[in-house]
């Protein structure tokens, strides 16, 4: 009996420590290409602004417009692919897994209360206007803790310098000052390292899907559509840095599925270094 239960012990660890390793695989594996025609009106000899305008032209086009209140069953299923979070929402600032309809804020007075609609590009970034397609683009809006969704509030991604601090998630997101070459030190919020690919490549879709759109405003981080130099900068390291994943493309998937519109730097992240500025 005595060894009976501890074959079953060691069965137990080594099927934990198998379903550990095969979760960070799938998060670190990079996930087949995208083979699908979306793409096939794309000049791919085309080179900064030229190629930027065509691929504002096709992911602006034909795009199914979801209301505010649909973006919370929109999570159960675009942010319940995650290998992290099987079957329960994912949320990018924290490493909570969130229950569907259960869990939504509500009022919070600590992390871990709650979970809201982020957008990850601020809405007081382009005047907040709840008419313009921004407002609902799931590309750039995910689930997150609604108390770090606070902290975050609209201030810039950037590269904290360490020791200047004044918050930190559980997941290791965390907000306090950075340098830039425009502005000087400014407060700015730095996602964790998983994450900051899959941030930086919204950002690059907001950039080419709104850059005829957003006539406002001017923020230390963009200038209407524009990313302004020193944070195009940090993010374009992001995304290098953290190439795509299975769990982004997963997300991609279906959100395309909503939308009708993918993003075109997770299907194509070289085409990132095609565009000199956005």
């Amino acid at each position: 009996f005595f060894l009976f239960v501890l074959l079953v012990m060691h069965s137990s660890v080594y099927f934990t420590l198998f379903v550990c390793i095969a979760l960070v695989a799938a998060q670190n594996t990079a996930p087949p290409p995208y083979t699908g025609n979306y793409y096939d009106d794309v000049d791919t000899s085309l080179r900064g602004s030229a190629l930027l305008n065509n691929l504002t032209n096709l992911i602006s086009n034909d795009v199914v417009v979801i209301s505010y209140d649909a973006l919370w069953d929109a999570f159960n299923v675009t942010d319940t692919v995650w290998s992290d979070c099987p079957g329960t929402i994912h949320d990018i600032y924290s490493s909570k897994c969130w229950t569907y309809d259960v869990e939504q804020c509500g009022n919070y007075k600590q992390e871990g209360d709650c979970y809201n609609r982020e957008h990850s590009w601020p809405k007081s970034w382009w005047g907040g206007s709840s008419s313009d397609d921004a407002y609902t683009d799931l590309h750039h809006i995910f689930p997150a803790d609604g108390y770090d969704n606070n902290r975050r509030s609209n201030y810039p991604f950037g590269n904290v310098i360490p020791g200047t601090e004044t918050y930190e998630t559980d997941n290791g997101s965390v907000l306090g000052t950075c340098n830039t070459f425009e502005e000087g030190q400014t407060t700015c919020w730095e996602v964790t390292d998983e994450l900051k690919g899959d941030l930086a490549r919204g950002y690059f879709y907001m950039a080419t899907r709104y850059l005829q759109d957003f006539t406002c405003c001017e923020e230390t981080g963009v200038d209407d559509a524009k990313i302004r130099e020193w944070m195009e900068f940090t993010i374009r390291q992001w995304h290098n840095q953290d190439p795509v994943s299975q769990n982004e493309m997963n997300r991609q998937n279906v959100i395309y599925g909503i939308q009708n519109n993918r993003n075109p730097f997770i299907d194509h992240p070289e085409w990132v270094s095609y565009i000199y500025n956005f």
